[in-house]
């Protein structure tokens, strides 16, 4: 029997697979049999409808490949919807394709668009999967950093970061960890200086139907001076309770589309097909009063969590969507980081969140944590009842 070797070599590539801070928060919370506020899992019920037809489907037989854009059904369902609720205009058989997540959709538009040393702009706060898939494929990431409390964007700094070396600029809308909306008005101005150098524009839209405050989702491939330069991604892990099932979608002009799809295709063929009939009989179905009865209730969440931290003693950063919160810890912890914090909460209340380590580069001038509230409500109040502890 030939000798097993005693050591691997892993490729340089493999030090880029890096598991974010919020995993060792997940390890810690579960050691202490916590309440994890931390990993973006969604806690809540998924629709009994869609349960029901995931069912259905895998029982009908629809558990071969699908078509590499995805099934033909969900994709006319999700034209319907970009048409009706984002204002955009797309061919299910030649700009829409289902992929294995949000992220499944960002990974295509990586794959299909960077060659080493193309430039990316990216806002900080920023969600550190994207980080870690345009590293994989060697961008030179440019970081503009957004202004707290409100997140507002600034522009001089924006107008230095794009140039003819940048291939798309990425936004986050409702913005994961910081809860920014953005407006009509700043996706045309930054769409117009990522057009002026030829560059994309990149928009991840995942918590599209969580909107607070009246405002409204704008999605920049529905302005018109923009629509041929957008790839809009989104998906219904969120919005339908279902993390774990993996159907997201983007949307492109024709001949990046083309290319994605084929990037797809290579890499896993399709998502999981009974699962893709399942996410179509939602988004066929249900009507307006489902989206703003989920709107609604995290918004309630959101209210709930913002005036019990203030009375704990920390100070949370109002979101205008999503369904995270960030809470500065700094004049109450004056002496600990980010990570410190986040343990000590784990150690003193039992409860999980994301030091900032996550989302910035230098966590040192961002002394918060990000709570997820995609939970039931009386788990919200239990963890802030343990929260109190804090004081």
């Amino acid at each position: 029997m030939a000798s097993v070797p005693s050591a691997f070599r892993l490729s340089q590539r493999s030090e880029l697979f890096q598991s974010p801070a919020l995993r060792q928060i997940t390890v810690e919370v579960q050691r202490v049999g916590g309440i994890n506020l931390g990993q973006g899992v969604c806690n809540l019920p998924t629709p009994p409808e869609v349960v029901e037809a995931a069912h259905r489907a895998a029982r009908d037989g629809e558990n071969r490949y699908t078509h590499p854009r995805g099934a033909a059904r969900l994709r006319r369902a999700l034209a319907e919807k970009l048409r009706a609720h984002n204002g955009i205009e797309a061919d299910p058989e030649a700009n829409i394709m289902v992929s294995c997540g949000a992220t499944g959709g960002f990974e295509a538009v990586c794959a299909t668009l960077l060659d080493p040393g193309d430039a990316v702009v990216v806002f900080e706060p920023t969600y550190p999967y994207h980080l870690q898939a345009l590293k994989r494929y060697g961008a030179s990431i440019r970081t503009v950093r957004l202004a707290e409390p409100h997140w507002e964007v600034d522009w001089e700094a924006v107008a230095a970061a794009v140039d003819s070396a940048t291939k798309f600029v990425l936004v986050n809308t409702p913005g994961n960890p910081t809860g920014k909306v953005w407006s009509a008005k700043e996706l045309a101005r930054l769409g117009d200086i990522a057009a002026r150098h030829g560059a994309l524009l990149v928009t991840d839209e995942i918590y599209e139907y969580m909107i607070f405050d009246g405002a409204r989702h704008v999605s920049a491939a529905s302005i018109p001076e923009l629509k041929d330069r957008v790839i809009t991604i989104g998906g219904y892990s969120k919005t339908f309770s279902i993390t774990g099932w993996r159907i997201g979608y983007a949307v492109a002009p024709t001949a990046v589309a083309t290319a994605m799809t084929a990037f797809l295709d290579a890499v896993y063929a399709c998502a999981p097909s009974p699962l893709q009939e399942a996410v179509a009989v939602g988004v066929e179905s249900f009507d307006s009063l489902f989206y703003e009865t989920l709107r609604g209730q995290y918004e309630d969440k959101r209210d709930l969590f913002f005036h019990r931290l203030q009375k704990i003693g920390l100070k949370p950063l109002l979101p205008g969507g999503s369904y995270y919160m960030l809470a500065a810890f700094d004049e109450a912890f004056p002496s600990m980081s980010s990570f410190e914090f986040a343990r000590h909460m784990i150690e003193r209340a039992g409860v999980g969140a994301v030091p900032s380590d996550d989302f910035v580069r230098d966590p040192s001038v961002a002394p918060w944590v990000r709570f997820c509230l995609a939970q039931e409500q009386d788990v919200l109040v239990e963890a802030l009842d343990r929260l109190s502890r804090l004081r």
